[in-house]
């Protein structure tokens, strides 16, 4: 297939593309960036890069752009993508994440194409569900209690209104939380995973961490962009499909994990300033509906986490 994914030099995209060309597709990437980060010069043999800024790219710029690639499916991943961030700067986050998926649905609709559009949603928005809503399906309320939450679920319901208004051929996707190789330190996997390659090295002492207690239904992101690629084929237009294990891990139990297979002593120490004021202490998803279009988990967590401490170890001895 032809397709088109925007934001597609982060992690989720860079994976995204990797599975997209194994799977014999032909892609092209729009990025805010312009280009492919270092770690994924290897895919711009394959993908060229459209430089795109969604949250200010004129309609006739996109509307064009469309046009001249003639995409069959379009994967919708740009985002400020983290919920703290978005704490920071919630005008920035709902910019990009609800004005950018607005501007690429409304030039979506000006070409006159009916490209598949899978849009990325997120768990987060569904807040901090009662214990009569876990496991999370789809028909729980939405309680967002942070600008990334809020913007995504709000960008949701605009792809839902452009496909029972437009006819958009909209499906979106609710991804859990997601973890795996090339995941930044700025999400707690993958800064657990860079810390305790850090203390290997000698680079640091113990690790700083937050709340442990916390459980979160992490899915390797090798297997969320599969996922992506079967809602593309099968999803129903209009329908909202939730993504993830069904399996919580809590946070400690994760660390546990990764200190098992460091090799040196690994002290740990709770900050509290990394404890955030608003956080949700479990969330797991019933992806039942998902699961129906044959999609399953094919990594456990501990694969994922082995992958990810391997990961930053490479980075640590680069840096060092």
């Amino acid at each position: 297939m032809r397709v088109l994914v925007t934001g597609v030099s982060g992690f989720v995209g860079g994976h995204l593309a990797e599975h997209l060309i194994d799977s014999g597709d032909l892609v092209v990437g729009l990025s805010a960036r312009g280009r492919w980060p270092q770690e994924l010069a290897h895919l711009s043999r394959q993908v060229r890069i459209e430089p795109c800024d969604l949250a200010e790219a004129s309609e006739a710029a996109l509307v064009d752009l469309i046009g001249r690639k003639q995409p069959e499916v379009i994967y919708h991943l740009a985002a400020q993508a983290n919920p703290q961030a978005s704490m920071a700067d919630p005008r920035g986050t709902w910019a990009l994440n609800l004005g950018g998926t607005l501007n690429l649905l409304e030039a979506v609709k000006a070409t006159g194409l009916h490209p598949k559009l899978v849009l990325v949603g997120s768990g987060v928005s569904y807040g901090n569900p009662g214990p009569e809503h876990l496991p999370v399906s789809e028909s729980c309320p939405l309680r967002p209690n942070n600008p990334y939450a809020a913007s995504k679920g709000a960008a949701d319901l605009l792809g839902i209104q452009h496909y029972l208004s437009h006819g958009t051929d909209v499906v979106i996707v609710r991804p859990f939380n997601h973890a795996g190789p090339r995941q930044g330190a700025n999400y707690v996997l993958g800064g657990l995973a860079r810390q305790v390659a850090e203390v290997e090295a000698g680079r640091r002492g113990r690790i700083e961490v937050g709340n442990l207690d916390v459980v979160r239904d992490f899915t390797d992101v090798r297997d969320v962009v599969r996922g992506y690629r079967l809602l593309a084929q099968t999803g129903a237009s209009g329908e909202i499909y939730n993504l993830g294990t069904g399996q919580g891990t809590k946070i400690a139990d994760a660390l546990a994990i990764l200190t098992s297979l460091a090799r040196a002593p690994i002290e740990v120490y709770v900050d509290p300033a990394r404890v955030r004021p608003v956080d949700q202490p479990l969330l797991v998803a019933d992806s039942t509906k998902l699961r129906a279009v044959g999609w399953a988990p094919s990594f456990s967590i501990e694969q994922t986490l082995a992958d990810m401490l391997r990961y930053w170890r490479e980075i640590v001895a680069r840096e060092s």
